[in-house]
């Protein structure tokens, strides 16, 4: 077997130039197949880097890590009263852990070279229960984690532990450092531990930086505490299996604990709430060894149609490595006929191929991992919804390597094996007789394509998975363009969204709200800015808020029908946004914490609601608040393009001011939003500098960024698809090269005998146009029904689109055409007498 090594790596040296497309086109194919896989093992299969992961069982919602919900209790979500009910009855689990949203922090390191005196910056962090580090069995890599006894008393623990980047980054990895204080929103926290290299924390794509006592969360934000209320939905729940302990046994004692803990301790009017609750939101108990994340769900999908994507990217490298191989075994028929001749039999020759596909596919395995490397970077560049990439640790770790070698082999199979059959089924007499003018293998009758069937039938394949791909790229972008050109119900391409956090210290509502009107006021002062107004959800955040209420004369025939979105906003909110007012009239200033309550209402709330019938001056109850219909505005698509208009009430922010903390300030524009974006960022850090403007982005790129996956999607698969019409315009041309090679005498016969050179011309143009049309008759039924695949991804774009069809056979023809130019003006340049004197 080293023999056959050797002599591989003889073979393939003697044709450099061959050799290094056939490395190339397969470090291209396996290379893009190990990014995806890297990408998709990290976000959907790799397990924490915990002791004994399949012990793990989550308890709620695992796509929620960052869900705050304030009301009725949820199922997916659970209050910090409600998992202490669960965590102090179950028996199961060996221990039970509460891990929650931490909003902004304000973090200043006092010692240290990493950071200077007083400057403050905000960490990702997450608010953990006391036993945490214990159920994950995370042990301490300098100093210690938290105990138990650290999450009984509000306020009583002052301690934090960070991660091992965070030490190294921003503490200079210094061991002193635990030990010193880290100044959280004005309170000193001690830093008591540093977890281990590699570990951050339980949500995967999200990685934090700080970990800090639950108890901690009413001290850090005083204006809105978290820990007593039953009220307040944010925690999500894992636990460790006890001994002989299963996942079925879990869930069979946790959803009963739950539910009971929901049903016993909500007011009587509010049992009906619960009860909607836990039909809409069943308890979800399932393996938590893959941890909590919210890009699992938003990704999951995307990944699917990508793998599917670059499957048949393989395939296609394949059939053309097996192609070449083709030619390259019908070149070497003298040196098998000799080899059979000299006594070797056929199973050797099959095993030396064998041996030669293997060597190849191994040496476009080590390219391949070249490749993976800069496009796992590109995957995750593109994957993300900010300047950043998706903080993913995808890398080249030992699965992705093993990866790489199962489909070196699995690839070294699928195209070594037609190549090895047909060198090896050479037949003797006649290849000898030809004295190496001919060429060897089964191939019969004069060269034409039907006599080598090998070689078109893989263009065929060729030609019929670059039309899915192109069909799969045509439908896409397509569905993006109808992305940028939907109607949202706003004036989108004048709209800048500034997301403020303002800090939680500030616990007067009206100084508060003074705040609030004092930058919306400076940022209408802005040049280029005609107005601007605050939004608690903002468009295009990623945030929604979403209630029960009454309404005067309705009478709900079902839970559901009680249940509407709404938003708090600012004065002149329609104006601002650009919405259109159907009715009435927008919210004023006048409709202030002193005036009647006011409130506006969509147009599918007024339907629903008022059939028929004038909404103005009628009356809601929401939240013990009665607010008057004083307005109607046009529909807006305000979180998502693909979203189906909901029943929405839109109230003022004055009357409500116990939600500024954080919040969007919509920013109409008179020219380019983007270009207002610094001023306005300057121009209310100046008015406010303890406001931080987390983002200020254009309308238009967010929505952008609401469709990230999709537009991911899109991108690489128009790549694949470029990189797949390429391969397959290779493989017709090698295809009708070799045969007009074959034909060379045919040709010169013909014109000979009198043919021009328009009708050999014409010859060659029609082989391409079989093999095209072949490959067009598999792809398109085929493209129809993978578009399957890409419903999610599609907006405003069927499946079997015609014009996207007519446009891949139009891609595909132009593509054949210029792929049999050069076949077709060889063979018209055949000179008779050198025709005839070979014969």
């Amino acid at each position: 077997m080293p023999a056959d090594f050797r002599f591989a790596l003889r073979a393939l040296r003697r044709t450099p130039a061959a050799t290094a497309v056939l490395l190339l086109v397969l470090a291209l194919g396996i290379g893009a197949n190990t990014a995806l896989f890297s990408l998709a093992d990290a976000l959907l299969f790799r397990p924490l880097p915990v002791p004994h992961p399949e012990q793990l069982v989550s308890v709620g919602d695992p796509a929620r890590p960052g869900g705050l919900s304030e009301g009725t209790p949820r199922a997916d979500l659970f209050s910090y009263p409600a998992y202490a009910d669960v965590r102090d009855a179950a028996r199961t689990v060996a221990g039970l852990y509460a891990t929650g949203r931490a909003e902004r922090l304000d973090v200043i390191v006092r010692q240290g070279p990493a950071t200077a005196a007083g400057e403050a910056e905000h960490p990702r962090a997450r608010y953990v229960s006391g036993n945490f580090f214990g159920v994950l069995e995370v042990p301490a890599f300098r100093g210690r984690t938290f105990t138990e006894a650290e999450d009984r008393v509000a306020g009583g623990a002052p301690v934090v532990v960070v991660s091992h980047g965070y030490w190294t980054r921003r503490l200079g990895g210094d061991p002193a450092a635990v030990g010193r204080p880290l100044v959280v929103n004005g309170t000193p926290l001690t830093v008591v531990g540093v977890t281990p290299p590699g570990f951050t924390g339980d949500v995967v794509g999200q990685p934090a930086e700080l970990w800090i006592p639950i108890t901690m969360q009413p001290v850090l934000a005083a204006t809105h505490t978290r820990l007593t209320s039953r009220s307040v939905s944010w925690l999500l729940l894992m636990g460790r299996l006890a001994p002989g302990g299963t996942a079925e046994r879990a869930r069979a004692e946790l959803v009963p604990l739950v539910t009971r803990s929901l049903a016993d301790h909500v007011p009587a009017a509010d049992a009906g709430g619960v009860a909607r609750e836990l039909r809409r939101h069943p308890v979800r108990v399932e393996p938590g060894g893959r941890g909590f994340s919210a890009d699992r769900q938003a990704f999951g999908p995307a990944l699917r149609v990508l793998g599917a994507a670059v499957g048949l990217v393989l395939l296609l490298v394949c059939a053309n490595v097996a192609h070449l191989l083709l030619a390259r075994a019908a070149a070497r028929g003298r040196e098998m006929s000799v080899r059979l001749a000299l006594g070797a039999d056929r199973r050797r020759l099959l095993r030396q191929l064998g041996v030669e596909s293997v060597v190849l596919a191994l040496g476009g395995a080590a390219l391949g991992l070249v490749v993976a490397a800069g496009a796992t970077a590109l995957l995750l560049r593109l994957a993300s919804r900010g300047p950043r990439p998706l903080p993913l640790g995808a890398g080249l770790d030992a699965r992705a390597l093993l990866f790489t070698a199962a489909l070196a082999l699995a690839a070294a199979l699928l195209f070594g094996l037609a190549p090895a059959l047909h060198a090896s089924r050479v037949e003797l007499a006649s290849a000898l007789r030809t004295q190496g003018r001919g060429l060897t293998g089964t191939a019969r009758g004069g060269g034409r394509l039907r006599g080598l069937t090998a070689g078109p039938l893989l263009v065929v394949a060729q030609v019929a998975l670059s039309a899915v791909l192109l069909a799969a790229t045509g439908m896409l972008g397509r569905s993006m363009r109808g992305v940028e050109r939907a109607d949202l119900g706003v004036a989108r391409d004048r709209l800048l969204v500034v997301t403020l956090d303002v800090g939680r210290t500030d616990t007067a509502a009206a100084r508060r709200l003074a705040r609030m009107r004092a930058l919306a006021e400076r940022a209408r002062q802005v040049p280029g800015v005609l107005a601007a107004t605050p939004s608690e959800n903002g468009l295009f955040s990623g945030t929604e808020s979403g209630t029960t209420l009454q309404v005067e004369g309705f009478r709900a025939a079902a839970d559901a029908d009680t249940v509407v979105q709404y938003d708090v906003v600012g004065p002149d909110y329609a104006r601002t946004v650009g919405a259109r007012l159907v009715r009435g009239r927008d919210l004023l200033a006048s409709d202030d914490e002193s005036g009647a309550k006011a409130a506006l209402v969509n147009a599918s709330m007024a339907r629903f609601f008022f059939p028929g019938q004038d909404p103005i001056g009628r009356h809601v109850t929401m939240d013990s608040a009665t607010y008057a219909i004083v307005g109607v505005v046009a529909d807006v698509q305000g979180q998502g393009v693909r979203d189906a208009p909901t029943r929405r009430l839109y109230v003022p922010v004055a009357q409500a001011p116990d939600r500024l903390d954080r919040y969007s300030l919509l920013v109409r524009t008179a020219g380019d939003p983007a270009r207002a974006a610094g001023p306005v960022r300057q121009a209310l850090h100046a008015a406010d500098p303890s406001a931080v403007v987390l983002d200020a982005s254009p309308l238009d790129a967010l929505v952008r960024d609401s469709v990230g996956e999709d537009l991911l999607v899109a991108r690489v698969v128009t790549l694949f698809g470029a990189l797949a019409l390429g391969l397959a315009a290779l493989g017709l041309y090698g295809v009708l090269a070799h045969a007009t090679l074959r034909r060379t005498n045919e040709f010169g016969l013909r014109m000979a005998l009198g043919a021009d050179a328009r009708h050999v011309l014409g010859l060659v143009l029609r082989e391409a146009a079989v093999l095209v049309a072949g490959g067009a008759a598999a792809g398109l039924p085929l493209s129809v029904a993978a578009a399957r695949l890409l419903r999610h991804q599609l907006y405003g774009v069927e499946g079997g689109d015609p014009l996207t069809l007519v446009g891949v056979v139009g891609v595909l023809g132009a593509t054949a055409l210029l792929a049999a130019a050069v076949p077709a003006r060889r063979a018209t340049r055949v000179d008779p007498m050198v025709a005839l004197r070979s014969e």
